[in-house]
């Protein structure tokens, strides 16, 4: 389970970087390397260019605390970042998603990056709970 947790955080990891969701109407094809953490947190969709300043680096680092969690066996810290991480991904939907209102967002508009988020942070969550806990 241990192997499982690490390889879905560096899917999450990965995640940040291609594209979440396809252009449909308005709404561009669009990822979180260039949505401004401060814009997340005020519920405002803005622009950024720095990868510092953008949602993408709380994903790659809560997806590296998942990752050590499961390297170290840590069951508190695999599955508090991998909530943390869901918690994320569907504030960065539901944001995009109401930003972009007339033009609906089903799931089939959700690409690679979105995937590896969602179906990382599950499976790591999941098995967070069936880890064994390491020999001291």
């Amino acid at each position: 389970m241990t192997l499982l947790v690490a390889l879905c955080g560096a899917a999450i990891t990965a995640g940040a970087f291609p594209v979440w969701v396809t252009a449909r109407g308005p709404r561009p094809s669009s990822g979180i390397r260039h949505t401004a953490i401060s814009g997340l947190l005020h519920w405002h969709y803005r622009h950024t260019g720095s990868f510092t300043l953008s949602f993408a680096l709380i994903v790659v680092a809560c997806g590296a605390l998942v990752f050590v969690g499961g390297v170290f066996a840590s069951r508190l810290v695999a599955g508090l970042f991998s909530l943390i991480v869901l918690a994320a991904a569907g504030l960065w939907i539901g944001l995009n998603a109401t930003h972009y209102n007339p033009t609906n967002l089903p799931y089939s508009d959700l690409r690679l990056g979105a995937w590896l988020v969602i179906g990382g942070g599950v499976v790591a969550l999941i098995s967070s709970f069936f880890m064994r806990r390491r020999l001291s």
